[in-house]
């Protein structure tokens, strides 16, 4: 991964272009031609809820729209349209992110009520150049009560010529009053080969030889795919990779010393990814066995262990129990699997 510096964001990854800087959109072809057809047609909705799940692209998706759209009903050239949304210096852009806090030192939890605010007054004022203007919301479920509100009343009572693009992850806690004020538009996740293209775009060629690996872990998410591979040169992940590999032959020692990496990691990245290891190696088990022999008294084993992981991972969550004991309940789980049937099985990291 590239050890350059990118302006910063709530949600950005080290070394990542963030989502306006990156000037190719992989996927998501259809999504792109419903908004193009809409504004070519002279019926394109003042709104839009952008769906899907969590680093399938939708943040790139929205600011590749908004370019288009601003070299089709602006005067300046698709280069300079490019430069300037990348730049944030578009006259006619509004972004709406999670603020950084400078007291604290981090970003804040939500888009509170006066971003918002600031965002619409963007549209009461005269248009600085000609064509569109677009206000991006990246995520809808980052705003507050108060913020989801304000911005209620402008979808309401929308300015003329502008667009909002609103990007969502969980379609089911949006106001039902905001989606009702919206077209919606749902993305799914990417082909194995535009997530490839991804990597060998921000990555290098340093990543194709864990492709395969990367792939299963992303299953579609570009994000998820961008942050395998910044987990595998991380030595808590190699180890936990390497663990997975042979668990059977780890003693307890070993099995409390990994745990206990994973969870008192000082790099928030490493939780989430460790899960998802898990939970991927354990889904592994299931399908070969399955494939093998259904009647093995190990799948439903392994079944076993699957649900219970994921009641513990929802209990950690919800209850802010111990990481360190939860984890060390999963490994010793998948140990004892593979106890009863040892397979030949190559960690995704």
């Amino acid at each position: 991964m590239s050890e350059k510096e990118y302006p910063a964001h709530a949600d950005q990854l080290p070394g990542v272009p963030p989502p306006e800087m990156q000037q190719k959109l992989f996927g998501h072809s259809d999504g792109q031609r419903q908004l193009l057809e809409a504004y070519q047609g002279g019926k394109l909705h003042h709104a839009w809820l952008i769906a899907g799940q969590k680093g399938i692209g939708k943040a790139t998706f929205a600011f590749d729209i908004a370019r288009k759209l601003f070299s089709l009903s602006g005067n300046e050239t698709e280069q300079r349209v490019a430069e300037m949304v990348a730049t944030g210096g578009h006259p006619n852009l509004k972004v709406i992110r999670r603020a950084f806090n400078h007291k604290t030192g981090k970003y804040a939890a939500n888009t509170g009520v006066d971003v918002v605010r600031d965002a619409m007054r963007f549209f009461q004022t005269s248009a600085a150049t000609k064509g569109l203007r677009i206000c991006i919301v990246d995520s809808i479920d980052d705003l507050n009560a108060n913020a989801a509100n304000a911005l209620l009343k402008t979808l309401e009572e929308p300015p003329a010529n502008a667009l909002f693009l609103l990007i969502c992850n969980q379609l089911g806690k949006t106001l039902p009053t905001i989606r009702s004020r919206c077209r919606l538009l749902r993305l799914g996740v990417l082909m194995d080969q535009d997530v490839s293209a991804v990597v060998g775009q921000i990555a290098g060629p340093d990543a194709q030889a864990q492709l395969p690996s990367i792939l299963e872990i992303a299953r579609g998410r570009p994000r998820k795919a961008l942050e395998a591979v910044m987990a595998s040169s991380d030595p808590t992940l190699q180890a936990l990779g390497n663990w997975l590999a042979q668990p059977n032959l780890s003693n307890d020692a070993q099995l409390m010393q990994l745990g206990a990496s994973i969870a008192q990691s000082k790099d928030e990245a490493i939780w989430p990814m460790a899960l998802e290891m898990l939970e991927n190696a354990i889904a592994w088990r299931i399908k070969h066995l399955a494939l093998t022999d259904k009647n093995n008294p190990a799948l439903a084993k392994a079944m076993s262990v699957w649900e219970k992981t994921g009641e513990q991972l929802r209990d950690q969550a919800v209850y802010n129990l111990d990481k360190k004991q939860t984890i060390i309940m999963i490994l010793d789980a998948i140990c004892e699997l593979d106890r009863v049937a040892p397979i030949n099985f190559e960690p995704s990291t």
